[in-house]
């Protein structure tokens, strides 16, 4: 059975790359990355609840899920070719994070994932590095001592989307 919004980082991440490889797309990291963000970012705007329960971090390169960043670091730059695991306390094994998202909420995120997943991971980028957008308030208005793990809240993901949502990528 499906469950429902907002969902592990890691399930909405399989979920791309099952449906990358359906299409034959490599993804990496940081595209990965940009597009759970927009998929994120889109969702709060159109349904006012975020996506994803896992918090957002204003990292260099743009916004990032740890989550996300630690299930797949080995991958560097490369293609992902693999899904993220969970450890399950009881057993202390790891298994795969199920990817069973509402038929709904997958068609938003197929839909995100059609409209952004020919972008190059630098083009994605400079989206999430636009004057104005969450990352760029909290990176250039932090000192520059302590950038590390800068939360961006849901809440300014929130007014960013719905202030740019003419440009929303699905109706």
């Amino acid at each position: 059975m499906a469950s429902t919004a907002p969902y592990d980082a890691r399930a909405v991440a399989n979920f791309l790359l099952d449906l990358a490889d359906s299409r034959g797309v490599a993804l990496t990291q940081v595209t990965l990355l940009k597009l759970i963000y927009f998929a994120h970012g889109w969702y709060l705007a159109a349904h006012g609840k975020p996506l994803v329960s896992h918090d957002f971090e204003a990292w260099q390169y743009g916004p990032v899920l740890k989550v996300i960043r630690d299930a797949f670091k080995q991958f560097g730059p490369s293609p992902i070719t693999s899904r993220a695991n969970k450890l399950v306390l009881q057993t202390g094994e790891y298994i795969r994070v199920k990817s069973d998202l509402l038929n709904t909420d997958a068609s938003f995120v197929t839909a995100i994932f059609e409209e952004y997943a020919n972008f190059t991971p630098w083009q994605l980028s400079e989206m999430t590095h636009e004057p104005g957008s969450p990352w760029h308030r909290i990176w250039h208005t932090q000192e520059a001592v302590g950038r590390i793990a800068l939360r961006i809240r849901n809440d300014d993901i929130l007014a960013h989307f719905a202030s740019i949502g003419h440009r929303m990528p699905i109706s």
